[in-house]
């Protein structure tokens, strides 16, 4: 395993922590299926919720929410779609949500929860 991977599933973990202790309930990790990933999935009440988690070593060069580009949100977006699909959830209300940690060994961990970040197109 690289150091993006270790960075990001790092990352993934962190964001998972950080959203259980908000009273969220994981339904889902790393969900694939033919159209894609989504690194979380989780409920917040009723609301079914996408989540992309981004983590950098340093927000020096672009802010980890910035990868999450319009194309990212189309993939999301078609991979949320299927998700519901398959769990006959289609009548459920959903959000997507993004996820910038910054785990810098000098400054420490930084996380930063953007609710309803992008309506995929």
């Amino acid at each position: 395993m690289d150091i993006r991977s270790i960075l990001g599933r790092s990352g993934e973990r962190r964001g998972e922590k950080f959203l259980r202790r908000l009273g969220y309930r994981l339904v889902t990790r790393n969900y694939k299926c033919p159209l894609g990933e989504i690194d979380l999935i989780f409920l917040d009440g009723t609301t079914v919720v996408f989540v992309e988690v981004k983590t950098r070593s340093s927000s020096q060069h672009a802010d980890p929410q910035d990868a999450v580009n319009r194309d990212k949100q189309k993939r999301i977006g078609r991979c949320a779609t299927y998700f519901l699909r398959q769990t006959q959830s289609e009548h459920r209300v959903c959000r997507f949500d993004v996820l910038a940690i910054v785990d810098s060994p000098e400054r420490g961990c930084r996380i930063e929860h953007f609710i309803n970040a992008f309506t995929p197109k």
